[in-house]
């Protein structure tokens, strides 16, 4: 649908795209997807109490051939990612970093809306 339809519907648009709306349940959840040519991704939705509300998202990209050891005895792939804030700036950007320091897992923490005007940081 279009990307006006999902924001009719509820929905967050971000740029104007067709748009896939798609309801997280509550509990653990992931989303995995593919492009045509086969690179894969995949959006963790997790929990912080049972059966409540994701609290957090875990966003790993799994083909970009590097990967480096895991907490499971087991490899995690590492990918390359950036961030953008304010007029552009990139407050991270692992793009020149080692194997070693680039991110296996970006994880985006989504805790409760803050009233408006009051100030973001750590809670």
């Amino acid at each position: 649908m279009t990307a006006a339809d999902a924001e009719s519907i509820g929905f967050a648009r971000f740029n104007d795209v067709p748009t896939l709306p798609i309801d997280i349940p509550d509990g653990n959840f992931t989303i995995s997807a593919k492009t045509t040519d086969g690179r894969r991704i995949t959006f963790f939705f997790g929990e912080h109490r049972t059966d409540a509300p994701p609290s957090f998202v875990d966003i790993q990209f799994h083909d970009h051939g590097a990967t480096i050891p895991n907490a499971d005895g087991g490899r995690s792939p590492v990918f390359d990612m950036l961030t953008i804030g304010l007029r552009g700036r990139q407050v991270f950007d692992s793009r020149k970093s080692a194997i070693d320091d680039k991110p296996s897992i970006a994880v985006i923490l989504i805790g409760e809306p803050r009233p408006s005007g009051s100030p973001a940081g750590d809670d």
